[in-house]
């Protein structure tokens, strides 16, 4: 960007700022004077909740300063700009031309004030205000027909103002009379409401097409209006007040600011956090001065003049500030401007998680509560272990892991706006957290290392045992058989030395019958006799009621996995027989990418607050010997299921 440049986009960036915040001190004027007009002036009961209203929709005036301050050219921050100065501006007129009607004067010109800026108030939302949301653009055919009927629409409304008769005041003539035809204005309110649903139901169909909660949430906003307008109708034909429906119209347009403020804090419909979180600050303090000055007011009836009330509401909700400060701050930023926080809840979340590959997860989801952040990750070696949010058009900042010196991974974070950057006290936080971080990540990559060589020394003991076994048996007693059946032919070939002979015959049968023992403890032999699958089905025939449902045959398994599944199954039916006699136990058993393992019965079920006790231990840590997992738990109502996924890859 040139310097030319960057001079316009400064001053226009002041010029902004100039003319939202003249616009945010008007509108706050007016309402004040609104309040003031209708404390102390001769008005009717109604006009007070004008008064109010026009305070309560100080926050649409907020939302279009800061949708105006960081997109000049979104019309939709222009509309809810001037929407929001115009109506507390017709609230405080309207009150003012009852006050001096009342006292005999002439109310046209207030009066007229009145109209002009109620026309650019509500209806203005209501029409271009729904149909534009959020950026500005039409779009579709359909939408750009739409916006033809909001012109006809609002032309419709303005006719009002140059009706014969004052519209508020119908016994005063109009100097701006144009004839009787302007009384037609009427119809435009008649047609606001269903104006008001054809904006709002475009809106929702954007909405659903980009799967947008913020603009679903505006398009329901829009429906409120369009039922606020179908309201008066309503009362207008029946022939109610209509003016009472006024109050119940400016609210409704207030639903709309209330969303886009939803949408700015909870979704980043705009990066806007720091004219917000000023916004929200200040505007606060303005509704609490004339809430602490009201009450002042009316509590003390008189007896204190207005300019000591004035002060001491300003005096009694100053403390307030840094309390306010705070608390917007948190909205906004999170807990940016609270380290000890930040990393107490880091650790808090650390502490609580229930197991190591939830200790990355619960950093991310904490980095990002915590900071605000749209996306954050968590990077190990080359691979993404954790991440929290979904990766957006923000500016990204790496923050390497490191501990003991070595690099271990990153920690990636996202901010909301591509030009947002860390201040010098948030970099030194975030580089704090990712100390943090790179420890869990470093707890993270033991553990694993861990379990890695637990499994491999599992599966190595294993197999050694199967080699074991089989050495064991077809060598080694195959041998010592041999020499038995020897010594059998030489007592026969020399009968007179057959005591000695005899001896060595059977302390070779007990070599044998210990060598078998040895055999049998290594591994069950059922295994390598007839596989894990048949195996199974003759331990369940021996138990009766136990169906087993198992591929005709089974890939070649790693032997820990077979040995491991085998006590698992045998441990899981043992138990189903014990504790629920007479039930039926169904095994299934399929290979994927893993082994698993279902063993489901037909008993009461496991009671509540039950304690593993050392069967369920046991087969919850043969699992975990060999990298896989084992839960037990009901099947539904009544029942237990124990199911078990066994890894068939081997550990490198």
């Amino acid at each position: 960007m040139t310097s030319g440049a960057c001079l316009r986009t400064s001053r226009t960036m002041r010029v902004m700022k100039l003319l939202t915040t003249t616009a945010t001190l008007v509108a706050v004027v007016c309402s004040a004077i609104a309040v003031l007009l209708a404390v102390y002036g001769p008005v009717r009961p109604l006009w007070v909740l004008f008064a109010a209203t026009s305070v309560i929709f100080l926050p649409v005036t907020l939302v279009g300063s800061a949708v105006v301050r960081t997109g000049p050219r979104n019309p939709v921050g222009w509309i809810l700009l001037v929407a929001g100065v115009c109506l507390p501006l017709s609230m405080a007129a309207l009150i003012g031309a009852g006050i001096r009607y009342a006292h005999g004067g002439d109310p046209a010109l207030l009066d007229l004030v009145t109209l002009f800026s109620a026309t650019l108030s509500v209806p203005l939302i209501a029409t271009f205000g729904i149909l534009l949301f959020p950026d500005g653009r039409l779009g579709s055919r359909r939408r750009r027909l739409l916006a033809v009927a909001c012109s006809v629409e609002m032309a419709v409304v303005t006719m009002w103002i140059f009706s014969p008769k004052l519209l508020d005041f119908p016994k005063v003539d109009n100097p701006l009379a144009l004839g009787s035809f302007a009384d037609g204005g009427v119809f435009g309110i008649l047609l606001m409401g269903p104006v008001c649903l054809l904006t709002s139901t475009a809106l929702l169909r954007r909405a659903r097409a980009e799967g947008s909660p913020a603009l679903r949430l505006a398009a329901y906003a829009g429906y409120v209006i369009a039922a606020s307008y179908l309201a008066c109708v309503v009362t207008g034909v029946s022939g109610g007040d209509t003016l009472q429906i006024t109050v119940v119209e400016n609210c409704a347009a207030l639903t709309l600011g209330v969303a886009a403020w939803v949408g700015i804090v909870r979704y980043g419909l705009f990066d806007l956090r720091r004219v917000v979180n000023r916004a929200l600050l200040y505007g606060t303090l303005t509704v609490a001065v004339l809430v602490v000055y009201l009450v002042l007011v009316v509590s003390l009836q008189g007896l204190l003049p207005q300019t000591i009330a004035t002060v001491g509401a300003a005096l009694a909700v100053l403390p307030l500030r840094d309390v306010l400060q705070r608390k917007v701050n948190q909205l906004v930023y999170g807990l940016r401007d609270e380290p000890a926080a930040v990393l107490g809840r880091l650790g808090e979340r650390l502490d609580a998680a229930a197991a190591p590959d939830d200790m990355l997860p619960a950093a991310a989801r904490t980095v990002a509560d915590t900071l605000k952040l749209p996306y954050v990750s968590i990077t190990v070696g080359s691979t993404v272990m954790a991440a929290c949010g979904v990766p957006g058009s923000g500016r990204r900042v790496s923050l390497p892991l490191l501990y003991g010196g070595e690099s271990l991974g990153a920690l990636e974070l996202e901010t909301r706006d591509p030009g947002e950057e860390f201040g010098t006290a948030e970099r030194s936080l975030v580089e704090r957290v990712a100390q943090q971080v790179a420890v869990a990540a470093r707890a993270v990559a033991l553990t694993h290392a861990l379990q890695a060589s637990r499994e491999r020394l599992v599966g190595a003991r294993e197999e050694e045992r199967r080699r074991l076994r089989r050495d064991l048996h077809d060598g080694l007693g195959a041998t010592l058989t041999g020499i038995a059946l020897g010594i059998d032919t030489a007592v026969r070939a020399q009968p007179g030395s057959s005591d000695l002979l005899l001896r060595l015959r059977a302390e070779t049968e007990n070599v044998i019958s210990e060598i078998r023992r040895i055999v049998y403890d290594l591994r069950p032999a059922v295994l390598d006799e007839l596989g894990l699958a048949e195996a199974l089905r003759s331990h369940a025939a021996n138990l009766g009621h136990v169906s087993v449902d198992a591929p005709l045959e089974l890939p070649v398994l790693p032997a820990a996995v077979e040995v491991a599944a085998y006590r698992i199954a045998v441990e899981a039916m043992t138990n189903a027989t014990r504790h629920a006699p007479g039930a039926l136990i169904r095994l299934e058993l399929s290979v994927d990418r893993a082994l698993e393992l279902r063993v489901t019965d037909s008993g009461d079920g496991i009671p509540d607050g039950f304690r593993a006790g050392v069967g369920i231990t046991s087969m919850r840590q043969r699992a975990s010997e060999v990298g896989g997992s084992c839960s037990i738990g009901r099947v539904s109502a009544t029942g237990t299921l124990v199911h078990a996924v066994l890894p068939l890859e081997e550990v490198g």
